[in-house]
């Protein structure tokens, strides 16, 4: 088993879905997990984050950011009220944290870290415009900060889940679209939260050396399509 002994992870989006996978997945491999309740720390306000940073010397080795939303609105539905809750929760809260973090992980020479993308900032479908386009927003986020903080030992990667039977999907996909699409991925069936902790596992781990800056898609094959 992979080992994150002496390790502290902090996660967002901890108290559900693939968030709480991969805190249990963690924990089980030893890490010391920090993954505040929305109370402790609301990613929709910029003030709570400010607060929660102040008020807590956090020192991670390890930041996953599994937190998201998804607010269903095509082009003529679209309002800045979605497109600021969007963004906030699924992009600018992760930027807000990796800016404080970054520092400590610079002194330490050690870091690793993922950001929950989506197979929606590869593919898309109607309706989904804020979600996939802060999804798209994160990889890029991703990118240019990989280059920057390399030289540093410090790795960040990009996990993009496929579809998972969370509680998101339950919401926004109904019964026969859900059998449609599970028709059509090659693996046949749908990811499980623990196929998307377990890439996660390898990235935030020792094993990881050189990985940095990258996009994994977890999802059965279905963007081969």
């Amino acid at each position: 088993m992979i080992s994150l002994s002496g390790k502290t992870a902090f996660i967002t989006g901890g108290s559900r879905g693939i968030g709480a996978e991969i805190c249990r997945l963690f924990k089980e491999c030893g890490a010391d997990v920090i993954a505040p309740t929305r109370k402790e720390l609301d990613l929709s306000k910029r003030e709570s984050i400010q607060n929660y940073i102040m008020k807590n010397n956090i020192k991670p080795d390890i930041f996953v950011h599994s937190a998201g939303i998804n607010k269903l609105a095509g082009i003529e539905e679209i309002d800045y009220d979605i497109l600021d809750e969007v963004f906030q929760v699924n992009c600018f809260s992760a930027i807000s944290l990796m800016n404080s973090f970054s520092a400590k992980m610079k002194k330490n020479q050690y870091g690793r870290v993922v950001m929950i993308s989506s197979l929606y900032a590869y593919i898309s479908r109607e309706r989904r415009l804020a979600y996939s386009s802060s999804k798209n927003a994160i990889n890029g986020f991703v990118k240019s900060t990989a280059i920057e903080l390399a030289k540093d030992n410090i790795l960040i990667n990009a996990v993009a889940p496929g579809y998972v039977m969370t509680d998101m999907t339950r919401k926004n996909l109904g019964e026969s679209e859900i059998r449609d699409i599970k028709n059509k991925i090659p693996t046949g069936r749908f990811q499980s939260e623990t196929d998307i902790a377990n890439a996660c596992l390898f990235l935030c781990s020792d094993m990881n050396q050189s990985i940095t800056g990258q996009l994994m898609i977890v999802d059965g094959g279905f963007s081969l399509l």
